[in-house]
């Protein structure tokens, strides 16, 4: 499955099945080497999270082009870093 057939099947996902993933991708990434939040950044998301759990009305969808836009930025980072070396 490519990343763009992941980003689609996410984008339909419902706001429950989000919540869902997104405490999964949270609880897989702090077992990883390589990422680590800061206490202030898991203290927003947690502020976050509590805030559309108390009311999921205020999520707002990603625009169509999000995913793309993300990526590309993502591309220019590593560009850059790669170029720095």
């Amino acid at each position: 499955m490519s990343l763009e057939q992941i980003e689609e099947q996410i984008q339909r996902l419902s706001p429950n099945d989000l919540l869902r993933l997104s405490q999964w991708l949270s609880g897989y990434l702090t077992t990883r080497d390589d990422w680590q939040e800061t206490p202030a950044q898991i203290k927003e998301l947690e502020r976050r999270l509590a805030e559309f759990t108390a009311d999921p009305s205020i999520a707002v969808p990603f625009e169509p082009d999000y995913f793309q836009n993300l990526k590309r930025q993502l591309a220019d980072e590593r560009a850059k870093k790669a170029s720095a070396r």
